[in-house]
């Protein structure tokens, strides 16, 4: 009796179908672990916006809507022995309404992340120090949004997302405000950018 082929799939061929199936699950990995970083930098871009467009209405309101009518700038050193990381921007301001209300924004800047040759020549004032961006208005808190962080030497947290420029001005009638922020792997810059004129009577 004639028996039927009985052959099955060769080591040869199942080798070629397990590399064909790697191959493609690769491919897809790659594929889909890209997808998901661009959307997770989307998702921090606009927790950025969200956090820029609401603090930047919430004071163009007042600013707009009850009338600036003096604005008073104060900028001073957190510490002593700062170098110029440690700061504390104000703004008082009156409207026509007869109420006023306070700008607060601070910035520490903690110790850099540098290497363990770079601590013993550097006595950083700022080593006891975490990060800290605050903006305060109308004595309610906005921190910046933590959108990742990592940690120093001196195990202190220094964020991604950083504060770091301040420009206030008042003269020739005009209010200037401007807050900047960074985050270096997202290549542009974030600001709170206000001017409103100063309306004495």
């Amino acid at each position: 009796m004639k028996r039927l082929n009985e052959k099955g799939m060769t080591t040869v061929e199942i080798l070629v179908c397990f590399v064909l199936i790697s191959i493609i699950s690769v491919s897809m990995y790659t594929t889909i672990s890209t997808y998901n970083n661009k959307e997770n930098i989307e998702a921090v871009k606009e927790k950025i916006y969200t956090y820029k467009n609401t603090l930047t209405k919430i004071i163009q309101d007042d600013l707009i809507k009850k009338g600036l009518t003096n604005a008073t700038i104060n900028s001073q050193s957190i510490f002593s022995d700062s170098d110029g990381r440690g700061m504390q921007y104000t703004i008082n301001m009156s409207f026509k309404d007869g109420s006023s209300k306070e700008l607060k924004i601070t910035r520490y800047l903690a110790s850099s992340k540098m290497s363990e040759e770079e601590k013993d020549i550097f006595n950083d004032s700022n080593k006891d120090n975490n990060d800290k961006f605050m903006i305060t208005y109308d004595g309610i808190e906005y921190p910046l949004p933590n959108v990742g962080s990592a940690k120093n030497i001196y195990d202190k947290t220094v964020y991604d997302l950083r504060l770091n420029n301040v420009y206030l001005n008042n003269s020739k009638g005009v209010l200037s405000i401007y807050i900047g922020f960074y985050h270096p792997e997202l290549g542009k810059r974030y600001a709170i950018d206000i001017v409103c004129p100063i309306n004495a009577f």
